[in-house]
């Protein structure tokens, strides 16, 4: 039986999302909010696109969101929403990595927002965000479908160091390379490569013992 959310609470679930300085689609939005009523109830809501899609009409209409000018079907939260919260130099969250969920672009568009806040200029927020989509697609890729753990900080000396944290299926990197499987290892090769020619440096640790993969990244803003 799916989890029964009302509308006042789809639409709080909703501007929770934009007040986290995350964008996109319709369709984007009923992902992430079938990923967050599924992380606190491990069960699906009842809702559907349309009823997202009534919610975000409504709130394009009271002026806390507005469309991309270059998108029109992507929806972005207004600088002067009530929802704009304020935004300090670090954030750590949990998101689920099935692909079902768009786990690419919630992080993408949640970095995008952050390091906007902190006046990071656009050529390099545009590849931090970048590399962190390489990162979140191997998590989602070859993960577990499950939790996701990202925490990101800009420290006084303006080092951007971001970590993430996942379980990890059952696969043997080296072995598959011998045996000349690299299609089945594609997706992670070009990720590291394009985050270790953005990223000032990488490291990528698996956990053996806890069958967890984790990334430690970080690239100077100044």
């Amino acid at each position: 039986m799916a989890f029964l959310l009302s509308q006042s609470e789809l639409e709080k679930e909703i501007k929770t999302l934009f007040s986290l300085g995350l964008s996109g689609n319709a369709r984007d939005f009923f992902s992430w909010v079938q990923m967050e009523v599924f992380r606190k109830f491990k069960d699906l809501p009842n809702t559907n696109l349309e009823s997202v899609q009534d919610i975000l009409n409504h709130l394009q209409s009271n002026g806390d969101i507005v469309t991309n000018p270059f998108d029109p079907r992507e929806y972005n939260l207004s600088e002067k929403s009530p929802l704009v919260r304020k935004v300090g130099n670090s954030e750590k969250y949990v998101i689920l990595g099935a692909l079902v969920y768009n786990p690419m672009q919630y992080a993408r568009a949640r970095l995008d927002y952050f390091l906007k806040c902190n006046q990071v200029p656009e050529d390099l927020r545009m590849d931090l965000c970048i590399a962190t989509v390489e990162a979140v697609e191997n998590a989602a890729k070859y993960g577990d479908g499950l939790n996701v753990e990202i925490n990101y900080q800009i420290d006084k000396s303006k080092l951007f160091t971001i970590e993430m944290l996942n379980t990890v299926k059952d696969f043997n990197l080296e072995d598959d390379i011998q045996r000349g499987k690299f299609s089945s290892t594609a997706t992670l090769m070009r990720g590291m490569m394009v985050m270790q020619k953005l990223f000032d440096a990488v490291d990528l640790e698996i956990l053996d013992n806890r069958k967890q993969a984790y990334l430690k990244a970080s690239r100077k803003l100044s």
